[in-house]
């Protein structure tokens, strides 16, 4: 439940402190949380002892919980960053209370992506990358650009056949599409505000018959109508920018579970992989050959 659901269902009793309080907090909501226990105390008078037992009898654990609900909502109805700014941060917080919201929020985003992820869609998606002749395909543009590198990266090492599609090849994206088919997977992390050259994408690749998993904050994005599977991750933050932990945490989950279905494979392609970089190191521990007409 939130604030309001809350203090709707509360059936007992308040004082008159926690009364202006409760008026207080639904008449800034949800915004009136954002301040620090002190200064919602100061706008009606009361102690901030007073704001924290009230919500404690709301149901709430810390005073921070309240907060980072509130900044949940506020993520929700203020969309791009520059709005946010002046929501979510206070004059008054100190070092110690933006690494205590940030660890508080992270947390949240985590437990609350993996109690929702749909297990029938992560299997789903790990059965798309592990088939045989598959050829997968990682993009990722702005905020999923390092992921779908470290995505590529890792999967590199448990297929045969795994390309990121980046804007520093020396190929136009469309020129990477040339030659998309059926045997093809797009695998795409993308967060707002997405990109409309992955969204053109990934139903480019639906069009040709080949199949779409991404990785998204919310299943209204425009990408989502071409998935295949949809992983949906929460990336609430403390801060004006969003988070991406927990999507980070389901592409760990998506490589762990790769790498066990193709555990033989890349047990040979790590051999290998040492092979080259021990070849590598000793190359480049070895003298340069002085030219001739210097001996």
């Amino acid at each position: 439940m939130n604030l309001n659901q809350r203090i709707s269902t509360y059936g007992k009793k308040l004082t008159k402190s926690e009364q202006r309080l409760i008026e207080e907090l639904q008449a800034h909501h949800p915004q009136g949380l954002l301040a620090s226990a002190t200064s919602l105390a100061k706008q009606v008078e009361t102690s901030a002892s007073t704001v924290v037992r009230l919500l404690a009898k709301l149901g709430y654990n810390s005073y921070a919980e309240a907060q980072m609900e509130a900044r949940l909502e506020v993520t929700a109805l203020l969309a791009s960053p520059a709005t946010r700014a002046d929501a979510v941060i206070n004059d008054d917080s100190s070092i110690r209370s933006c690494l205590a919201n940030a660890l508080l929020h992270d947390q949240h985003n985590l437990s609350a992506t993996f109690a929702s992820l749909d297990v029938a869609a992560f299997e789903g998606a790990v059965r798309l990358l592990t088939q045989r002749k598959v050829r997968v395909h990682v993009l990722g543009q702005r905020h999923g650009a390092a992921m779908a590198s470290h995505l590529a990266l890792h999967l590199n090492l448990c297929l045969p056949d795994v390309r990121l599609m980046t804007s520093s090849s020396p190929l136009q994206l469309e020129d990477q599409l040339l030659w998309i088919d059926e045997n093809d997977v797009l695998l795409t992390p993308t967060f707002r505000r997405h990109s409309l050259a992955i969204t053109r994408a990934a139903k480019y690749f639906r069009d040709k018959g080949a199949k779409v998993v991404v990785i998204t904050d919310g299943p209204t994005a425009a990408t989502a109508a071409s998935a295949n599977h949809l992983l949906l991750v929460r990336t609430s933050s403390a801060s004006p920018f969003d988070s991406y932990t927990a999507a980070l945490s389901v592409c760990n989950a998506l490589i762990t579970a790769v790498a066990q279905r193709r555990k033989k494979e890349m047990g040979a392609a790590l051999e290998r992989g040492d092979a080259l970089w021990e070849r590598h190191w000793k190359d480049a521990a070895k003298p340069a050959r002085k030219p001739l007409s210097a001996r």
